[in-house]
């Protein structure tokens, strides 16, 4: 007893040491099972934080037009109701993905309307019927629209770009594309940080070099669009951020903007779009665009966008910031 009274303190360090050690051991060893539970259950807890905490502001100009199942599999229309309406027909012509026509149809809409931005979370790599039209109306509207490329990680981060016809080489340099990658935390594939820039090097687990290119990501290159260049992290890490409230940017079927009757109910003959920030991405089960994050296993990758931006807006994020995973 006497020895223990003596050491009492160098014990307790000792104890306080080696749980503090074993976190973070846990950390950088995650397939371990003993080691990473108690990193697991920090998570948990902070994960928990997230949801019944403070959230960050959603902006109102921030609009999803989904591609869901409505739109997929249209309600049931007239004959004269497809003939007379140019985008019907190329949805009902053959299953998605449709011709690239149908989104130069959608972005004259939404900018006649007087729409402030366009982001797709859509890779347009393959060549597909309407390219020469969509082409035309990337360049038409270059200031004011956004698509997405892909890192392709199972296969050494090959990037996966919109096809030469729409946008020419180098494409990820071009303003009007960027990355839509998230990196997910190595220990329970949740997505808890948004990386903004990468480099090649980056990509490959090296360290940054001053005379690499630089690659932005797809809510760092709609943010410089819409004035808020500097509010995207300079640096080439995963930023931890606080999410908005889950229902904040629930999406819209895109159909009804092709839709007469719902163009004039739901969106007052499209003055609902005026300065509008609007994503178009998938939102159908179906096809799969969902990430496990702390607010729900299934939150829409193109909601992750707008989450991504609203952070940045805010400078809403949380440390201690870790290091990116891929």
């Amino acid at each position: 007893m006497h020895w223990l009274g003596r050491h009492r303190v160098l014990i307790l360090s000792f104890i306080c040491i080696f749980w503090t050690g074993l976190i973070f051991v846990g950390h950088f060893f995650p397939d371990t099972p003993f080691l990473s539970a108690p990193w697991r259950g920090e998570q948990s807890f902070e994960d928990l934080l997230r949801r019944e905490g403070r959230k960050t502001p959603a902006p109102h100009d921030f609009v999803f037009l989904g591609i869901d199942q409505s739109t997929l599999q249209l309600p049931p229309l007239t004959g004269e109701e497809i003939a007379n309406n140019r985008a019907f027909q190329l949805i009902t012509e053959h299953p998605f993905p449709w011709s690239r026509q149908i989104w130069a149809l959608l972005l004259d809409r939404l900018f006649g309307a007087g729409a402030r931005l366009v982001m797709f979370d859509i890779l347009f790599n393959p060549p597909n019927d309407g390219d020469p039209a969509f082409h035309a109306a990337l360049d038409r509207y270059r200031d004011k629209v956004v698509v997405g490329a892909n890192f392709d990680m199972e296969n050494a981060a090959q990037a996966v770009t919109p096809n030469n016809t729409l946008i020419p080489p180098p494409q990820l340099l071009n303003d009007r594309v960027g990355f839509v990658n998230f990196w997910p935390d190595p220990i329970d594939g949740k997505i808890r940080a948004v990386t903004y820039r990468v480099t090649d090097r980056e990509l490959a687990d090296l360290p940054p070099h001053p005379s690499e290119e630089i690659y932005e990501s797809l809510s760092a290159r709609a943010l410089a669009k819409i004035g808020h260049a500097n509010d995207v992290p300079p640096d080439f890490h995963g930023h931890m951020i606080r999410f908005t409230a889950l229902d904040a940017f629930e999406p819209r079927a895109l159909y009804e903007i092709f839709d007469p009757k719902f163009w004039h109910a739901n969106y007052a003959d499209g003055a609902f779009f005026k300065d509008k920030i609007v994503m178009v991405g998938p939102s159908a089960q179906v096809l799969h665009d969902v990430f496990d994050t702390p607010m729900s296993p299934t939150t829409f990758g193109p909601a992750l966008h707008l989450q991504a931006m609203a952070a940045a807006m805010s400078h809403d994020f949380l440390k201690p910031t870790p290091p990116k995973a891929g």
